[in-house]
């Protein structure tokens, strides 16, 4: 809804647009100034070979012939100047009508006219000069002083302004439109108490066929000059308004407008339902209550008033944006699709468009179809990067990695400033355990981007993939430097330090650090339990561990990590059984990379997140030869302990 004002300027100039709607509004058969039309004849004074003077045509016959070519001149340049007028030519509009002007000048409605091309091209200046000459040709022309006046009003000179419409007034008692354009003046100035007299003595006038506008406008200077509208007079008048008027589309929407700044927002939801059902359905209100609808998430409800704006103009293509966009909200994809597919048939440049058409397949999993909406989106799209993401990772999915591959690389050509691309090239490359190059590929990704914490982090993660253990601490470092409170990192670091069996207390602070911030990851909690271990407190180890494990029940290393503890905490079969499990889940993930690199032991050669079958295997072997000696050794007392 526009502000007040807004709405008052827009009153107080619209006696222009008025006048060239109605008053203006002439054909060619009555624009003469005083005389009846005449049809265009074909002229004769171009013959050659002319008649004897004694044998020519009485003068009173040739001034007969003169008057009738000068008005079929005329009354053919002001059809051309209207036929140019209504192509949107006004520049040659302009020439016809100053041509019709040559041939007559004293035509008030064609200077009207001629002012209204001007206010078209921003000459406001010459729209004034003709219109005060149409007035001094006729002053007792009522559109041409209400033309002048809504000029005036548009340069904010007021005073001239109000002079045309209060002698409007005068020639004309019964016009109504003057005094709500002198209301709007004295709104537009400020003078909130003046223009509410005028609008309310109009409002409460019986023969005024426009009471209701009168209504309006009084509610909204009195809501200008009281935002709040303490003591709910400006609601009072919108609803007089709509009283007489009940299908009166602006006093509703600045009433739910003013009901929904004050707090009263279920009551303006009212207003607007009632008012479709009763009075519409109608696009503007369809509008105003489909954005309701959507800050509620209330999609069903939104989507109806969308579909109220779609079938009152076809060629609308934001609201038809906006019911695909619930589509998808609402999860009905394949709505979602025919109606997207339908905008980028009429909008093949429309960026927007196609990537949400290429996400909505991505979400149907129909990848094939996603990649190339993503990938015909080109650099100088807001969506160029995103695209090129979503694309290169579905190559990944359909296990194409080697066009994941290029598709990020050029993708890097293209926007070589987008640090994000990187480090999916990096998890490429991991996947494709090219080591190596991503760790050459990072090294030089950290010159550009010294500050981007995430690309340190993944190099230190390649430098731990090609066994560089002390590169991996610095690079760690480095993120944390960067970002404190990195927890991939805190996590990383400690579990380094831990495998490392250095730097222990440093490895259970930060460990103890990332689960204060994620306290209820299972890869974070398996950090400190196996930091612990590594430290000899293995009873703290084992209640840590056990949390680690029940959050994350299918991880390998976790459950070794627990056998372990369970083991040195003398507790030999519940170590088997969890050796046993991560076994399982191991030969289960053989042909599967670790999480997020971390607890991968460098050069372990194993693809089963870390873990090494066979070492958990040989635990296994230890643990029942343990138990096959106990069973063969005489038991000794306990107080023998």
């Amino acid at each position: 809804m526009p502000s007040s004002k807004s709405v008052l300027r827009s009153l107080s100039r619209a006696a222009a647009i008025l006048l060239f709607a109605t008053g203006c509004a002439t054909t060619g058969s009555e624009w003469t100034s005083d005389s009846a039309p005449v049809a265009f004849t074909d002229s004769t004074v171009d013959i050659v070979d002319r008649a004897p003077a004694s044998m020519g045509i009485p003068r009173d016959i040739d001034k007969t012939l003169d008057s009738n070519s000068m008005r079929a001149q005329a009354d053919f340049h002001f059809t051309l100047g209207e036929t140019f007028s209504l192509e949107g030519n006004t520049a040659k509009a302009i020439e016809e009508y100053r041509l019709t002007l040559v041939y007559d000048p004293q035509s008030t409605a064609v200077r009207l006219r001629l002012a209204g091309e001007y206010v078209k091209q921003g000459m406001v200046s010459e729209a004034i000069n003709q219109t005060k000459s149409a007035i001094e040709i006729n002053p007792s022309s009522v559109d041409a002083r209400m033309l002048l006046g809504g000029l005036y009003s548009s340069l904010r000179v007021f005073d001239e302004a109000l002079n045309q419409y209060e002698t409007v007034q005068k020639m004309q008692p019964e016009n109504f439109d003057a005094p709500m354009f002198v209301g709007a003046l004295f709104a537009e100035q400020k003078k909130f108490g003046e223009a509410a007299a005028r609008f309310e003595k109009l409002a409460k006038k019986s023969e005024n066929p426009n009471a209701h506008v009168a209504w309006y406008y009084l509610g909204r200077v009195r809501l200008e000059d009281n935002k709040d509208d303490v003591g709910g007079r400006a609601e009072a008048a919108f609803l007089q308004s709509l009283f007489q008027k009940p299908s009166f589309v602006d006093p509703l929407l600045s009433l739910g407008a003013l009901y929904e700044t004050t707090g009263r927002k279920e009551k303006a939801i009212s207003l607007y339902a009632a008012f479709q059902e009763k009075h519409g359905p109608n696009a503007t209100v369809a509008e105003t209550l489909a954005q309701v609808y959507l800050e509620r998430e209330q999609y069903t409800q939104a989507l109806q008033q969308f579909a109220i704006i779609e079938s009152s103009d076809p060629e609308d293509l934001n609201a038809r944006v906006k019911i695909a966009f619930i589509l998808i909200q609402e999860k009905r994809y394949n709505e979602a699709i025919t109606k997207l597919e339908d905008l980028l048939g009429r909008m093949p440049s429309a960026d927007k468009v196609r990537f949400y058409l290429g996400a909505v397949y991505e979400e149907v999993k129909d990848y094939k179809a996603a990649i190339p909406h993503f990938l015909k989106i080109e650099k100088a799209s807001p969506f160029f990067a995103e695209s090129r993401i979503h694309a290169s990772y579905l190559y990944k999915i359909v296990g194409d990695s080697a066009k994941a591959v290029t598709t990020m690389e050029e993708a890097i050509k293209e926007m070589p400033d987008h640090a994000p691309f990187y480090t999916l090239y990096a998890s490429h490359l991991d996947d494709r355990r090219e080591f190596a190059k991503a760790a050459a590929m990072l090294k030089d990704a950290v010159q550009r981007f010294p500050k981007n914490a995430q690309l340190h982090y993944f190099l230190g993660n390649m430098y731990d993939r090609t066994g560089n253990r002390s590169a991996t601490i610095d690079a760690m470092k480095a993120v944390l430097t960067i970002e404190a409170d990195h927890v991939q990192a805190l996590n990383y670091l400690a579990y380094t330090y831990a495998e490392a069996g250095t730097e222990l207390e440093t490895a259970e602070k930060l460990a103890r650090r990332a689960l204060e911030l994620k306290p209820q990851d299972g890869y974070v909690m398996d950090t400190l339990g196996w930091v612990l271990f590594k430290r000899g407190s293995f009873e703290e180890s084992v209640k840590v561990l056990e949390d680690a494990h029940r959050l994350q029940p299918d991880e390998a290393i976790i459950a070794d990590h627990l056998g372990d503890a369970y083991y040195y905490f003398r507790m030999p079969e519940r170590a088997k059984r969890l050796y046993e499990k991560a076994a399982s889940i191991a030969e289960e993930d053989k042909n599967k990379g670790g999480r997020d690199g971390v607890h991968v032991e460098a050069n372990s050669g194993s693809d089963t997140g870390g873990v090494s079958i066979e070492k958990i295997r040989a635990k296994i072997v230890v643990i029942d030869r343990q138990q096959d000696n106990a069973t063969t050794t005489t038991r000794r007392p306990a107080s023998a302990k």
